[in-house]
């Protein structure tokens, strides 16, 4: 019987398309995606065609990096090599070379399932406190916390370790560079002395090797924060705020976001802490949403 502890090993070592560091983060929300409905009873097994492709494809819509198309099939397909995924009906499918996922058009016509394999299934059903502990594993070792709040509350888990990651130098270090003031629009509020609603953002996310020195931070509102890890915002290479075609809603989406498109962002007063040009076309390329 496979243990918690391995489980939790085997999730960490997922193996993940690489590119340079570009962002992949399909294998994670898929399974993300199938433990919160093990926490609301399904069974070990998905239909690919039925459940897993179109839930797949809304969460990477939302929560991956902009690309042409997105393709479920792949991590579907390449987590069996991950030795706690199973699939069933592959007989008649055709894959490709290696371990390549083959063509959606048979995953959806031969019905093929997949899920946790037998033992995973049995461990995470009989400690129902383990699937949540994987939730923040993944959510952790994955996406900046900005994001691992919309994630979990898009799929109802419940947070509680994720924040012991902190590092708290990091935010003061952010936010006295940048006078303690949000870099897009200039929030400011103070409780006596102590700052309301006002974050430090790495540009680079830490998950994929960002450092946490201040060249790699914003001072943002809470709001600019989660705009600006979710690719709603960015920056190009003049320091000026860019804003996705996407945004839109009432008058104060205008005020608080399309009336700063263009401005340059505010700045620290030291030249040495601006945003290094590499972590600005890393988020460009990997996180904003043109």
């Amino acid at each position: 019987m496979i243990s918690g502890k391995a489980l939790q090993t085997a999730i960490s070592n997922l193996t993940i398309w690489r590119k340079g560091d570009q962002r992949a983060p399909h294998k994670p929300l898929l399974l993300l995606y199938v433990l919160s409905e093990y926490q609301k009873g399904h069974e070990r097994l998905f239909n690919y065609g039925e459940e897993i492709h179109p839930q797949l494809l809304e969460l990477l819509n939302s929560f991956g990096p902009q690309r042409r198309g997105h393709y479920p099939a792949m991590p579907f397909w390449r987590l069996r090599s991950d030795g706690f995924w199973d699939l069933q009906n592959t007989e008649l499918c055709t894959p490709q070379k290696g371990n390549k996922e083959p063509p959606k058009r048979e995953l959806i016509e031969y019905g093929v399932m997949g899920g946790f394999d037998q033992e995973a299934y049995q461990l995470i059903h009989s400690k129902p406190s383990l699937i949540n502990k994987l939730a923040e594993q993944i959510l952790s070792e994955h996406f900046p916390e900005s994001i691992q709040e919309l994630i979990a509350n898009r799929l109802d888990f419940l947070l509680h370790d994720i924040r012991k990651t902190r590092d708290p130098h990091f935010r003061q270090s952010i936010l006295r560079a940048y006078n303690y003031q949000c870099a897009i629009c200039g929030y400011n509020l103070r409780h006596d002395s102590t700052p309301v609603g006002l974050e430090a953002a790495h540009i680079k996310w830490k998950q994929y090797g960002g450092p946490c020195s201040v060249n790699n931070g914003l001072a943002l509102c809470s709001l600019h924060h989660s705009a600006f890890d979710m690719g709603v915002i960015g920056i190009d290479d003049g320091m000026k705020l860019l804003i996705s075609e996407g945004v839109n809603g009432s008058q104060i989406v205008e005020r608080l976001f399309w009336d700063f498109a263009g401005q340059s962002i505010l700045l620290p007063k030291n030249a040495e802490y601006y945003p290094h040009d590499k972590f600005v076309e890393w988020h460009r390329g990997q996180v904003f949403k043109s």
